[in-house]
């Protein structure tokens, strides 16, 4: 199971994923490049957690989280 995740930050819209792995979900956030590869930010083991992860990662780095959606 894969999920694209859009944040939208005081720095524009930021686009995530989480990947189910097992027990684990991994949390990565695209890196806008020409390869447009994706940059492990972390683990966790629900839901949740991740989803935690990816708002904490976008509000320290873009500035404050104003709404996400899970696509």
């Amino acid at each position: 199971m894969s999920k694209s995740i859009s944040v939208k930050t005081a720095s524009g819209t930021k686009v995530y994923k989480v990947s189910e792995s097992g027990n684990r979900f991994y949390c990565y956030k695209y890196k806008d490049s020409i390869l447009g590869s994706w940059s492990n930010i972390g683990q966790a083991r629900s839901l949740e957690d991740a989803l935690s992860i990816i708002k904490s990662h976008a509000r320290s780095n873009f500035g404050h989280v104003y709404s996400t959606k899970i696509n």
